[in-house]
C-alpha cells in the first residue's frame, strides 16, 4: 500500500523548527483572519407603544386567541375551517414551499464537508474462479474563511427558511379569514333571506285586512294597491337572496378544497339550513403592539427579506477576503480472488488559496450595491410595520363602533316591533288608518334589514381584527421548522 504524504511524514522524521515556517506561517495566517467580523444578520427595531389605546399588558407574545374563531360558538364554522386547512391546494402548495425551502437551507454545506463513493467489480473468465476489485473513495474539504461569506450563505439560506414558513403562515390566516367572511356573509344573506319570508307574510296580512276594510268602505283602493306593491317587491327580491346563498355554498366548498357542491352531506345540510348569524360576543385581546412582530406573517416576510439582504451583504464583504481550503482524497482497493495480491492507497491532501480579484472596482459597486438593499428591506420593514400598526389601530376603531351600532339597533327593532302590534290593534279598531300600519311595517323591516347589516359588520370587524393581529396564523410547528422561526 502506497501512501503519497510529504516527504518528512514518510520517512519518519519530524523536520526541524525551520522547516515548519511554511506551514506555521499558513496556520497562523487561518487562525487570525478567522477572526475577522462578520456581518451577523440581526433583527430590526422600532420604537413600539406601550399599549393598544391605552390598555397595558406584558412583554411580546404569541397571541392566545389564536383559535379565534371559535368565539363565534358555531360549530359548522369550525367544520368548514377544519376541512379547509386539510384540503386547500393553496395552503398545501405554501406548506410544500416551505418544506422546499427548509431542505435547502439544510443543504448549504458548511466550513467542513465531507464527500464519499465506492464501486465494487467481478469479472471471471475461461471457467477460472472470478476476480473481484473492491475500491472506495472519500474526500474531504475545510475551509478557512475569514470573510465567513460561506457562513453568510448559511444565514441566507436560513433566512429564505424563514420567508417560505412565515409565506405558509400567512396563506393559513388568509384562508382562515377569508373561510370565515364568506361563511358570516352567507349566514347574513340567509338572514336577509328569511326576514324577507317573514315581511312577505306580514305583508299578507296586512293586505287581507285592506281588503276587508275595503269592503266595509273603511279603506281605500290605493291602501290596497301599496300594500300588493309591497309584497310584489319582497317577491322580486327573494330569487336575487337565493341566488347568492347559493353562490356562498358553492365558494364554500372550493375554499375547502372540494369541487362546487361536492361537500359532505352533512356540512352541506348545515350549510343550507337557515342559522342564526354569527355574533361576536367577547372583546378581543390585543395584547401589545409589539406582539405584531411574533404574530404577523407579513411582518416575518419582511423581517426575513432583511436578513437576506443583510446576509447578501456578508457574502459581498467577503470577496475582500482571501479563502484557504484544504482537500483532499483518500482511495484504496483489493483484488479479491487472486492468491498473493495486496491491496493499494492512495492519499493526496492539498491546500488551495484564492485571492480577492483585481481590480476591486467591481466587488466595491456590489457591496454598495448590497448595502443599499439592507437599508431599503429595513426601510420596507419599517413601513410594513406601521401600516400593520395602522390596520390594528383602525380594527380596534371598526369593532368598538359597530358593537355600539349592533347595541342600537337591537333596541330600534324591539321599539319598532312594538309601535307595529300598537299600530296594527289601533287599525283593526278603527284608530289607526292603514297608511299607519303600512308606514310602521316598512319601518321595522328596515330596522330588521338595519340590524342584520350591523350584526355581520361586528362579526366581521371581530374577524378582521384578529386577522390583523396575525392570531390564527401560526400552527403548532414540527422540531425542524421551530429550528428556523426564531422561537
Amino acid at each position: 500500500m502506497t501512501w503519497i504524504f510529504p516527504p518528512w511524514f514518510r520517512a519518519g522524521v519530524w523536520p526541524q523548527p525551520a522547516s515548519l515556517r511554511p506551514w506555521a506561517g499558513g496556520l497562523a495566517f487561518c487562525l487570525l483572519t478567522a477572526c475577522a467580523p462578520a456581518t451577523d444578520g440581526a433583527a430590526p427595531s422600532f420604537a413600539f407603544a406601550k399599549a393598544w389605546q391605552g390598555k397595558t399588558s406584558g412583554a411580546p407574545r404569541l397571541m392566545d386567541n389564536a383559535l379565534w374563531w371559535q368565539e363565534f360558538r358555531d360549530p359548522t364554522l369550525e367544520a368548514l375551517i377544519a376541512r379547509s386547512l386539510r384540503g386547500s391546494p393553496d395552503l398545501a402548495a405554501a406548506q410544500a414551499r416551505a418544506t422546499a425551502a427548509l431542505a435547502t437551507a439544510r443543504g448549504v454545506p458548511g466550513a467542513f464537508s465531507v464527500t464519499g463513493d465506492g464501486s465494487a467489480l467481478a469479472t471471471g473468465g475461461n471457467g477460472a474462479a472470478g476476480n473481484g476489485t473492491l475500491s472506495a473513495t472519500a474526500g474531504f474539504d475545510l475551509l478557512f474563511d475569514p470573510g465567513r461569506g460561506r457562513d453568510a450563505a448559511r444565514r441566507g439560506a436560513r433566512a429564505g427558511a424563514r420567508q417560505a414558513l412565515a409565506e405558509a403562515s400567512g396563506a393559513r390566516l388568509f384562508l382562515i379569514g377569508t373561510v370565515t367572511e364568506t361563511y358570516l356573509s352567507l349566514r347574513h344573506d340567509q338572514r336577509r333571506l328569511t326576514l324577507s319570508q317573514t315581511e312577505a307574510a306580514r305583508q299578507r296580512q296586512t293586505l287581507d285586512l285592506a281588503r276587508t276594510l275595503a269592503r266595509a268602505g273603511e279603506g281605500t283602493q290605493i291602501e290596497t294597491l301599496r300594500s300588493e306593491a309591497r309584497l310584489a317587491s319582497l317577491e322580486a327580491a327573494r330569487p336575487e337572496l337565493e341566488a347568492a346563498v347559493a353562490k356562498g355554498i358553492l365558494q364554500l366548498s372550493v375554499l375547502a378544497g372540494d369541487a362546487p357542491g361536492a361537500l359532505p352531506p352533512a356540512l352541506s345540510a348545515s350549510l343550507r339550513s337557515l342559522g342564526p348569524q354569527p355574533r361576536a360576543r367577547l372583546a378581543p385581546d390585543p395584547g401589545i403592539p409589539a406582539d405584531l412582530i411574533r404574530n404577523r406573517p407579513d411582518l416575518q416576510v419582511a423581517e426575513a427579506r432583511y436578513e437576506a439582504a443583510r446576509a447578501a451583504l456578508g457574502q459581498a464583504r467577503a470577496a475582500f477576503f482571501p479563502q484557504l481550503s484544504l482537500s483532499g482524497t483518500i482511495e484504496a482497493g483489493r483484488t479479491l480472488g487472486a492468491p498473493g495480491t495486496g491491496g493499494r492507497g492512495l492519499v493526496s491532501v492539498g491546500p488551495s488559496l484564492r485571492l480577492p480579484s483585481l481590480p476591486q472596482g467591481p466587488a466595491r459597486a456590489r457591496a454598495d450595491a448590497a448595502e443599499a438593499e439592507v437599508v431599503a428591506a429595513h426601510a420596507d420593514w419599517t413601513a410594513a410595520v406601521l401600516g400593520a400598526l395602522y390596520e390594528v389601530e383602525a380594527a380596534l376603531v371598526d369593532y368598538q363602533t359597530t358593537a355600539r351600532a349592533e347595541a342600537a339597533a337591537e333596541r330600534a327593532v324591539g321599539l319598532h316591533a312594538r309601535a307595529r302590534s300598537l299600530t296594527r290593534e289601533a287599525t283593526a279598531a278603527g284608530e289607526a288608518t292603514l297608511s299607519d300600519l303600512i308606514a310602521v311595517e316598512d319601518a321595522l323591516s328596515a330596522a330588521d334589514s338595519a340590524l342584520a347589516s350591523t350584526r355581520l359588520s361586528r362579526a366581521l370587524a371581530f374577524a378582521r381584527l384578529n386577522q390583523r393581529l396575525g392570531a390564527g396564523g401560526r400552527p403548532p410547528l414540527p422540531a425542524e421548522e421551530l429550528a428556523f422561526s426564531g422561537n
